[in-house]
């Protein structure tokens, strides 16, 4: 069994520490520097969630492919608590990428109607990836986690939406003053809204 642990996460950390330094010499602001870190924290996280841990069978043992392609068939439930909590998992793993991503980016509303999906698609095609690299029964690959995945990226983004309208509409009628993170902060909600 290969399970997540903090060795999985130092090369991830070198890697944002290399980013950094470019994105510093790029003249990127402070705070900026801290949104993209934040954001790659959570990109490690939910890749340890996604792909460990891996299960190997050995040779002897048979593989079978565990697939879902039907929309919002979950199966007999024979525990419905479980089955829920995999729903709402499924949402809250993506609901960060949603809300995050508009702190280092800036993206038009239309293209998280494809890209939510493609989150989702693309978490689902590494596990399937995983599992026919390792022979690994241990993960489903699911039409609907690609589905809830993607409800979640909206979820994220509608919680930055709402943060934004309610900044803007606070800062436009109270004397605040727009330095350092504020500053950061009221130009992307402003870019966005």
């Amino acid at each position: 069994m290969i399970d997540f642990n903090y060795f999985h996460l130092f090369p991830g950390i070198v890697i944002l520490a290399m980013i950094l330094i470019i994105l510093k010499k790029q003249k990127r602001n402070l705070w900026y520097l801290f949104f993209f870190s934040g954001f790659w924290i959570y990109l490690l996280f939910a890749f340890s969630v996604i792909v460990f841990p891996i299960a190997p069978l050995s040779k002897n043992d048979g593989f079978r492919l565990s697939l879902n392609l039907i929309p919002f068939y979950f199966g007999t439930c024979e525990m419905p608590e479980l089955c829920i909590r995999n729903i709402v998992d499924n949402i809250l793993l993506t609901v960060p990428f949603g809300l995050g991503i508009s702190f280092i980016t800036s993206l038009h509303w239309k293209n998280f109607i494809w890209l939510a999906p493609l989150v989702g698609l693309v978490f689902e095609v590494l596990q399937l990836i995983i599992a026919l690299l390792f022979r690994s029964p241990f993960r489903v690959v699911d039409i609907n986690d690609v589905i809830l995945n993607a409800l979640g990226v909206w979820v994220g983004y509608i919680l930055f939406r709402t943060f934004g309208f309610f900044y803007l509409f606070v800062t436009k009628r109270l004397p605040v003053r727009h330095i350092s993170l504020f500053a950061y902060l009221h130009e992307v909600v402003r870019q966005t809204q």
